[in-house]
């Protein structure tokens, strides 16, 4: 079958799927089918890297649980010894029946200890890191990563329940748009640095994800990069931007700081925007004084202004977010502005970017 236009190939694709897509490429018909196209292969990307991850943690995991409850003695798989698993023992043993009744009806040969392994879910493998098994975390499960940091098991946790709903949307062909990307493949390679170093080396050289995720057709200008010598040590005291009022700056999502000749690694999400506040003692007063949920922002600003140098006036604030909320990105190092000579910053008053670009640059010289 030969497709005559893109509308042809639409209705195959349906069009609520397609909707974010066309509405991230402003009403763009074809930009939007390649958009989607790069979705789809940015999601396959990702899930190699889950694949490999997957495959070495469940591994990692058995061979733990199997010396810790002493297989080659028993001669019982540990899934099948209540002393092992505890208190989630009727959960496992559900799952682990499911699997070799699934197993079985495609051949009796099927259901054996490797095949039932095998056939766990992800959901399956992260369970047993959750809170009930601290005991089994301490006496096996800490061995399977070894390189978590202090040792602790909510450190492997927290990697796991993000990652979880992120290969959901990847097993249902779902859009990433919204999704931080490159974030979650740190995420991956992380955990596979506490399981070995080695196989983040090797996963590292075999991922495709950052060179696809380069390639995303249409990067949304969504961010504002300031100029930010004294600006940035405030942020890292107060976690906001303050500069003069009535300064004019288009709607933006993401705020980046530009000091020491690079953009600095945190890109925080803009949480508030308030323009002409009034900077004394008595409006801080006031503003601290507020009360309920909907003020807490103006409550911030208040605290805001006990730490900056400014004299009494107006200023306008941005409170940001701040490395570990959700919304933050994080990038693995500051971007280096390598042009040199009068007039060659490369923020003088400010400037917007894509914050996907952000996150693929190796310099300045990268950023559009």
């Amino acid at each position: 079958m030969a497709f005559t236009s893109s509308d042809d190939f639409k209705a195959l694709l349906a069009l609520p799927r397609l909707a974010p897509y066309i509405h991230e490429c402003s009403g763009n018909d074809s930009t939007a089918l390649d958009l989607y196209a790069w979705n789809v292969e940015v999601s396959a990307a990702c899930m190699e890297v889950l694949a490999y991850l997957e495959v070495m943690l469940r591994n990692a995991v058995d061979r733990e649980l199997s010396v810790y409850a002493e297989e080659s003695k028993r001669k019982l798989p540990w899934f099948l010894c209540p002393s092992i698993t505890g208190e989630a023992t009727e959960a496992i043993a559900r799952s682990i029946e499911a699997t070799r009744t699934r197993l079985r009806n495609i051949s009796p040969a099927r259901d054996s200890r490797d095949q039932i392994v095998a056939g766990q879910t992800f959901g399956f493998w992260s369970e047993l890191f959750g809170g009930k098994h601290e005991e089994l975390w301490r006496a096996a499960l800490s061995k399977a990563l070894p390189g978590t940091p202090s040792g602790r098991r909510k450190n492997v946790t927290a990697k796991l329940e993000r990652l979880r709903p992120f290969r959901n949307r990847l097993a249902h062909h779902d859009s990433l748009l919204a999704q931080d990307i490159l974030f979650h493949l740190d995420e991956m390679l992380a955990l596979a640095e506490w399981i070995s170093p080695a196989a983040r080396a090797w996963l590292e050289e075999r991922e495709r994800v950052t060179a696809v995720y380069r390639r995303r057709p249409v990067m949304p200008v969504d961010t504002l990069v300031v100029p930010a010598q004294s600006a940035w040590g405030l942020y890292e005291k107060c976690f906001a931007y303050i500069c003069p009022p009535a300064r004019n700056f288009r709607p933006a999502t993401y705020l980046a700081f530009y000091a020491d000749k690079e953009i600095k690694p945190a890109v925080p999400r803009i949480l508030y925007h308030r323009d002409n506040v009034e900077w004394t003692a008595a409006e801080a007063a006031r503003l601290a004084g507020l009360q309920g949920d909907s003020y807490r922002n103006d409550r911030k600003i208040s605290a805001s202004q006990s730490l900056g140098p400014w004299t009494d006036g107006r200023y306008q604030v941005f409170m940001l977010s701040r490395n570990g909320d959700s919304s933050h990105i994080q990038l693995k190092a500051g971007i280096p502005h390598r042009q040199v000579g009068r007039g060659s910053a490369f923020v003088q008053r400010h400037r917007y970017l894509s914050h996907h670009s952000l996150q693929s640059a190796s310099d300045t010289g990268q950023l559009k």
